[in-house]
């Protein structure tokens, strides 16, 4: 639902300013470059569960003060900014909490299907959440949207303290924090397959991502011109999409997960520069296309996720998952780039040129990735 509100939100707020849809989105993702690392380590050294609690319980607070704002007229774009910034640090706590103690739940050999029932489960509520968004802001408005996400983030609060997992006590009292996050960088660049994940993720995030968190708005907002129905609807396809790619590999997991990985990201920068194009079609050619090539995009994200986590997870022993996690979500702090560039580049050279550009960067830059990292390619999950 997020997906949809904020960037509509700032849309309203700012008369369709596409540098400020790119200012927010890197506004969130820019505290994991702040704490990212720092989190792994805590990952790693406490325990899982509470910290992904204490977590989800931060951003429900942080939801009811933000509707309340939102409700009695006082907000004002500098709210939005902040409200990102301070979501994103409570994110980077959560991803190498939340994606270990996945490896914590489940038998080391059904960690792909595990990682990727994750997965899809998240995609299946993209395609209802982002749904029932535009339907919100379509019967409600903007104000009853956010209210009814704070109420519905109670329910991740509750699911969370309900998680039966084992609780581990890990040992670092020999330790500090700076020397275990340097002994985590050492291991993660040392490892073939790890470190051709880490350099694949920071095209991912930094060129792929951008459509979801900026583009897709942008372009169903000033080029196709489709409400905010229109808009959740075409996030909804790709998550139809991710939902079908993740499935298919929780059925049939991969014993070679680097090479399927290789594949779904210059097929994605390919469906990406489609996308790019295909509204300049004759409707109503145009606008099927457009659907039809985001919810390709959306099966090669359902791939390409769950599997980078895989290598990661598997490739790594318990003590370093956190801390091996939290380096993927680093790259997420290419989505702060990724997203002031393309929300400048949108402004100056049109939306679509944009996304033709990152389509291309995302194909070119996964396929001289790939070209490289043997190590991550050739690798097996024993």
């Amino acid at each position: 639902m997020e997906q949809i509100a904020y960037p509509w939100l700032v849309l309203d707020l700012t008369n369709n300013n596409a540098a400020h849809v790119g200012g927010m989105m890197a506004a969130r993702v820019l505290p994991q470059l702040f704490f990212g690392l720092w989190a792994g380590v805590i990952a790693d050294w406490f325990d899982r569960k509470m910290l992904l609690f204490g977590t989800k319980f931060a951003v429900l607070l942080l939801q009811i003060t933000f509707a309340t704002i939102l409700v009695t007229g006082n907000i004002e774009l500098w709210h939005v900014y902040a409200l990102s910034f301070i979501r994103g640090t409570f994110t980077a706590f959560d991803q190498p909490a939340r994606q270990s103690l996945v490896a914590d739940s489940v038998p080391s050999e059904l960690l792909t299907n595990a990682v990727a029932l994750m997965s899809a489960t998240q995609n299946f509520m993209r395609i209802f959440g982002v749904m029932a968004s535009g339907l919100l802001i379509a019967l409600l408005g903007i104000n009853g949207t956010f209210t009814t996400m704070a109420v519905v983030y109670l329910v991740t609060v509750i699911a969370t303290w309900l998680i039966d997992v084992p609780s581990k006590n890990r040992t670092h009292e020999d330790t500090t924090i700076t020397s275990d996050l340097a002994e985590g960088l050492r291991f993660a660049w040392s490892s073939a397959p790890i470190r051709g994940v880490i350099l694949l993720s920071l095209v991912f995030y930094g060129f792929a991502m951008m459509w979801m968190q900026l583009f897709a708005a942008l372009i169903a907002r000033t080029v196709l011109d489709i409400g905010a129905l229109g808009f959740s609807a075409l996030v909804s396809a790709g998550g139809i999409g991710a939902l079908i790619g993740s499935l298919t590999l929780a059925a049939k997991p991969s014993h070679t997960p680097g090479r399927r990985i290789a594949t779904s990201v210059t097929m994605m920068g390919i469906s990406l520069m489609l996308f790019g194009a295909a509204p300049s079609l004759p409707d109503p050619f145009g606008l099927a296309i457009t659907f039809v090539t985001i919810f390709a995009v959306g099966i090669f994200h359902g791939v390409y996720l769950p599997l980078s986590y895989t290598i990661v997870l598997t490739a790594a022993p318990d003590d370093f998952r956190g801390r091996v996690v939290s380096i993927i979500s680093l790259d997420r702090g290419m989505t702060t780039v990724g997203a002031i560039g393309g929300g400048l580049l949108a402004a100056n050279l049109g939306v679509q040129n944009t996304q033709l550009l990152y389509g291309g960067l995302t194909f070119l830059g996964g396929f001289a990735i790939i070209a490289l990292a043997q190590g991550m390619r050739d690798y097996r999950i024993r």
